[in-house]
């Protein structure tokens, strides 16, 4: 199995769910680091393949790496570097996270560990935006009526029906 819809959470997301932590929140200064680096590189204009537009941004990734860039106006606002997630703040609250997950995914097999990382740590925020993004891709694929497994897609409705229940209540 290649697709995040193929995938349970736990599959998708690696074991790092059982145990969120803010210790791994990515702050500013260090995304500021990253992105010093990854524009010292001379094949990220050249080899930035768009995976899809989302309004104003661009998703796309750096060849031969596990690197995923979110885009406003051809500079880095977001990236999913290795296990770093991170979106600058003037860029939050738009829904990027679900397309530039589920785009760095694509580079990954259908899961978020990058390769070669067996536990990859989250955030409280990191966890939601992770479960959302899965979330995302199994909605689609039932509502493209592509053949989701069945423990896939019954998890899928039981966190659809509590989120309702939540709503309702």
């Amino acid at each position: 199995m290649s697709s995040v819809w193929e995938k349970s959470f736990a599959e998708f997301a690696g074991p790092g769910i059982h145990h969120p932590s803010d210790s791994m929140r990515v702050d500013d200064d260090e995304a500021a680091t990253i992105i010093a680096n990854l524009t010292m590189r001379k094949d990220v204009p050249p080899i930035l393949h768009p995976t899809g537009c989302h309004g104003a941004w661009t998703v796309g990734h750096i060849a031969g790496t596990a690197h995923t860039l979110l885009l406003a106006d051809k500079r880095i606002a977001g990236f999913y570097v290795g296990s770093y997630l991170w979106i600058a703040q003037a860029h939050r609250g738009h829904g990027l996270s679900t397309p530039l997950i589920l785009a760095a995914t694509r580079q990954r097999a259908g899961r978020a560990l990058p390769p070669g990382v067996v536990f990859q740590g989250y955030t409280g925020a990191g966890l939601a935006a992770h479960r959302s993004a899965h979330a995302s891709a199994v909605g689609a694929a039932v509502a493209a009526g592509w053949p989701v497994p069945a423990p896939v897609l019954a998890e899928w409705q039981s966190r659809t029906n509590k989120r309702h229940l939540l709503v309702a209540a």
